[in-house]
């Protein structure tokens, strides 16, 4: 017994050894706090390169590829923060109770710089109906030089002339709308939602193209009233500009479809190159997916012509289911374009996770390459947006 217990122990000591070196005892972790429900936050290190910027417990944290965090916005109601093309600035919502407002800070933290203030009051009509001058902002959005946010906002809800409804009714569904940064008080809409139908979401800038951008759009329960009609929508921001009488709110569509009507599509993501489309869709209860599809080109100046209309859907026959599970959503990708990072429930928390993917060079279809790697525990806010950088 004496001489074999030594051989045993250096045994086990070279073992632990090993374990440390080749990494059997798992990857190592990071806290970064605690999530609204008190559960602790940790970041997995070495899993993914550059800067990944979202909201834990409703305060803004840039993440890095090493497991470092660091908090720029604190004090809780922080949504959908947003980098500028150059990495100077980020934009973001702060939500109150009755409303929202549109800031930016520099993106190593400071002051932040209020564009759009929500706040407002409730007033009677003529006929004694009340209503409130309140607004909504959410979900920011650079253009590719910087110089312009798309947003979410139900801002010309009390403006009835653009809304053809023929009543007299707020228009509460969010639209999408732009606004310079140079003008704030020069505020332009892009794309208007169906009246009732559950409005846009998701908007952002096709990188390298600022005449496109892409959204969701909400539109009418389809005829039997069994589904509700959601597609990915193209278009060009300046066209309500251009002809504001062809347009109005639950009217022509400035946008056109890319997406079939049969299926349920949300949160588009651009590639970096801007030639292909990630998203969303519904798979049955609470199950998704995220697809690819390439980016349908020469669609966007006739949004309204039958023929151009098929040919905006010709490339949604080509998408490529990439990952499905639990609540998949919200997918965005990295600066190279060779992975995509998600959020997946699991524990009853939506976590984020990253996946290497490829494109192949003669087809143009992307794959995933290995499995999926989690790189946050303990759960990131799942209804505010997330953005990765270099």
């Amino acid at each position: 017994m004496r001489i074999k217990r030594p051989g045993f122990l250096l045994l086990a000591l070279l073992a632990f050894v090993l374990q440390g070196c080749l990494g059997f005892g798992g990857p190592a972790t990071k806290s970064i706090g605690t999530n609204p429900g008190g559960n602790q936050v940790n970041v997995v290190e070495n899993v993914f390169k550059g800067k990944i910027y979202a909201t834990i417990g409703r305060n803004l944290y840039v993440i890095t590829g090493d497991g470092q965090a660091r908090q720029i916005v604190g004090g809780g109601n922080i949504y959908d923060p947003a980098v500028s093309p150059d990495g100077t600035k980020i934009a973001f919502i702060q939500r109150y109770k009755q409303y929202s407002n549109l800031l930016y800070v520099a993106a190593s933290g400071g002051q932040p710089h209020l564009l759009l203030n929500g706040n407002g009051g409730f007033f009677k009509n003529d006929g004694g109906f009340v209503h409130n001058t309140y607004h909504w902002f959410f979900e920011p959005a650079w253009s590719p030089d910087g110089s312009t946010l798309l947003f979410l906002s139900d801002w010309m809800k009390l403006d009835y002339t653009h809304q053809c409804t023929g009543q007299d009714a707020d228009m509460l569904d969010m639209q999408v709308f732009s606004i310079p940064l140079n003008n704030p008080a020069k505020i332009q809409a892009v794309a208007y939602a169906a009246f009732g139908g559950g409005g846009d979401r998701d908007a952002s800038y096709r990188p390298g193209h600022a005449d496109q951008i892409v959204y969701t759009h909400y539109a009418d329960i389809s005829g039997n009233g069994a589904k509700q009609i959601v597609q990915l929508y193209l278009a060009d921001p300046g066209e309500l500009a251009r002809h504001p009488s062809l347009y109005c709110a639950g009217g022509r569509d400035s946008g056109i479809a890319i997406t079939a009507a049969g299926d349920q599509d949300i949160q588009p993501a651009f590639s970096p190159d801007g030639n292909a489309l990630a998203y969303v869709r519904s798979e049955g209860a609470a199950q998704s997916s995220i697809y690819v599809m390439p980016v349908p080109e020469n669609v966007t100046r006739t949004p309204n012509d039958p023929n151009t209309e098929k040919l905006a859907l010709q490339p949604y026959n080509r998408s490529t289911r990439l990952i499905s599970g639990t609540y998949v959503s919200r997918p965005i990708w990295s600066p190279d374009g060779k992975q995509l990072a998600y959020l997946e429930e699991s524990n009853q928390a939506l976590d984020l996770w990253v996946v290497n993917i490829s494109k192949n060079a003669q087809t143009g279809v992307y794959s995933v390459q290995g499995a999926p790697t989690q790189v946050i525990t303990g759960g990131v806010d799942g209804d505010s947006r997330a953005v990765w950088t270099g």
